[in-house]
């Protein structure tokens, strides 16, 4: 056969090799996931800023191993969705992350707020099974993925303007506090008070309320160490954070990008509670140069304080959600 007819006969089949070659890279390229995700409280408040680190580690990872793959994206906090109603946007898929603390949606899931009792570690509880069994309560109530906890290792603690002996001086006093904490306040006498954490500072300036409840590691965020003359023990709850995915986003997700996050959120987990107990050490000592006194029940008005606290909540769980908060309480019970 003629040199130049063959040619003419093999281009066609060169071209249609080159179109199937480029067609298959095309199908081929990785497609990009994207994660929108909020945080309760602003970004540079403490639990912000250790959900953050989270998301630079992820997102470091997912570059160096699946190039193009994942994209994570912080749209902020409260400014965005207030803290209440995140878990409800991230349930009809607004956002598709979200960083959150159980008292923040106890409308959806009140049994969600028995973990405020919980005395294990992130890794303990997944090892008990708690893990496993909040998974298919969010599954269920919220359409989310329970990635796990990852905060905080510290306790709530009562500072007040005015300093107490007993549970019974609480009485009458006007406490700013969390739904998870309205109850206990409300068995000791005192009046809750409910309002955001920015707003505490102006209210203990003026008197509208005699103290409050937060974890002694978020005060400094709000500006609080001044206004707070005393420092209650014992701690009572752990504000326990979680890392919320929409299920339906989770359920797109490839099983590498899924594993990646599971985790890059266990080990964070560990690094944000070492994290935690270091800053409270610290915080601890510049509270009492501050000025700040601490008041340490006698052991028969902390044994009453602790177990108002405990009663308080459970009951008051048991009574929306009995079958999952006994369950949770199994749980977590060593």
């Amino acid at each position: 056969m003629h040199r130049k007819n063959l040619l003419k006969m093999m281009i066609p089949a060169i071209l249609i090799g080159v179109m199937v070659a480029a067609s298959g890279s095309v199908c081929l390229a990785a497609e990009t996931y994207t994660l929108t995700s909020l945080t309760a409280w602003p970004k540079n408040a403490l639990e912000s800023q250790q959900f953050i680190k989270f998301l630079e580690l992820t997102q470091k990872e997912a570059d160096e191993k699946y190039p193009g793959e994942l994209k994570l994206v912080y749209k902020g906090a409260g400014e965005v969705i207030r803290q209440t109603e995140q878990v409800e946007a991230l349930r009809t898929g607004l956002i598709d992350m979200d960083y959150v603390a159980a008292s923040y949606y106890t409308s959806i899931m009140p049994e969600i707020d028995t973990m405020s009792l919980t005395t294990m570690t992130p890794w303990e509880e997944r090892k008990a099974g708690v893990n496993d069994y909040l998974e298919k309560l969010h599954n269920a109530k919220a359409n989310a993925h329970y990635l796990g906890r990852v905060g905080t290792g510290s306790l709530f603690h009562l500072f007040l303007a005015k300093p107490i002996k007993t549970v019974a001086d609480l009485k009458g006093m006007k406490v700013r506090c969390s739904p998870t904490t309205i109850p206990f306040m409300k068995s000791v006498g005192a009046e809750p008070v409910g309002m955001p954490p920015p707003d505490i500072y102006t209210a203990m300036e003026r008197g509208v309320v005699d103290g409050y409840i937060l974890p002694p590691a978020t005060i400094r965020d709000f500006g609080l160490v001044k206004p707070s003359k005393y420092m209650v023990f014992p701690g009572f709850y752990q504000p326990v954070i979680f890392i919320l995915v929409n299920l339906d986003k989770w359920n797109q997700l490839p099983a590498h990008l899924q594993e990646l996050l599971t985790r890059q959120a266990e080990a964070c987990a560990h690094y944000f509670f070492k994290n935690i107990a270091d800053e409270l050490q610290k915080d601890l000592g510049d509270f009492q140069k501050e000025g700040m006194t601490f008041i340490k029940l006698d052991p028969p008005e902390a044994n009453k304080f602790s177990k108002m606290a405990y009663d308080a909540l459970l009951n008051t769980i048991m009574k929306k959600a009995p079958e999952e908060s006994a369950k949770i309480r199994d749980l977590i019970t060593k």
